[in-house]
Parts: C-alpha cells; structure tokens; sequence
C-alpha cells in the first residue's frame, strides 16, 4: 500500500508486463475520462472481436493519503495541486458545458440526486438492524469440489 511501485518492481510501467503473455496492452491517461472510455472501447472491441483480454494500466492521481494517519511526506503540495488542476470530475464538466450538452443547472440537479441518495443510503444503513448470524455465510461462493481445501 505505501511503497511506490518504483522501490518495489524493475518495471514501472505496469502495462508492459502484458507482453510477458504476448497480451496487448496500454497505458492510459485516467484524468481524462475520454481517454479512458476510448482504451476500454478499443479493449472491449478488440476483446469482442476474438482479439481476447488486453491490460489497461490506467493511472490516475489519488488526493489524499492512504489512510487519516497517513502524513503524505513522499509528496509536495504543489504536486497534489497541480494534479488537482486535472480533475477527471471537473474537466467532464467543463467539457458538458462548453459543448452545452448540459447547463449549470442540470450538473447542479444531479448532484442533488446524488447527495439525496447518499444521505438516504447511510440513514438506511444506520437505522437498519443488525442481520442475523445465520446470514453470515448467505449468497457466498462455494466449490464442494475445490481440491486445494484439506479436513
């Protein structure tokens, strides 16, 4: 979790290992949600078309540490604020406006909704009961023939 893959791997552009298994493979830019959407639509259709899998090493910038404890030493706060100029959630927005697929206040109602429905969702989480321990083990995967699980 807290080791740069740099320190932890002789290979630092992840997609590469894909040639390894002779799988085609990218690197994509994850702040632009348009490059993203273009590199699963030429996977998928690559994939669809009998091409099989490819690996997508899509990188994108995380804001915050690992955890509330985490102090962030290992970067500068212009960094995160140049990062933060590049805003995947942002740029889309710009880009809904600019090409007016959508006014201010159509972006404004969706966040509502999606404001609306997380403080439904957590209100329902906090005043529902706690299950009961026979669901525990409910809708879980089990293979009675797996040959790895030893009595």
């Amino acid at each position: 979790m807290g080791t740069s893959v740099e320190r932890t791997s002789n290979v630092h552009d992840i997609y590469k290992l894909a040639d390894a298994f002779e799988m085609p493979a990218d690197s994509v830019d994850g702040m632009s949600c348009e490059a993203v959407h273009e590199a699963v639509a030429r996977a998928v259709k690559r994939g669809r078309e009998g091409g099989g899998p490819t690996l997508l090493e899509i990188k994108t910038y995380r804001y915050k540490g690992h955890s509330i404890s985490d102090p962030q030493k290992y970067r500068t706060k212009e960094e995160v604020e140049e990062y933060k100029q590049r805003d995947p959630i942002a740029q889309v927005q710009a880009t809904i406006l600019k090409n007016k697929f959508a006014v201010q206040a159509d972006l404004d109602a969706i966040n509502k909704r999606i404001e609306d429905t997380i403080t439904a969702s957590v209100k329902f989480a906090e005043e529902s009961p706690w299950p009961n321990d026979d669901e525990l083990l409910k809708d879980v995967y089990v293979d009675q023939n797996y040959p790895f699980i030893v009595d």
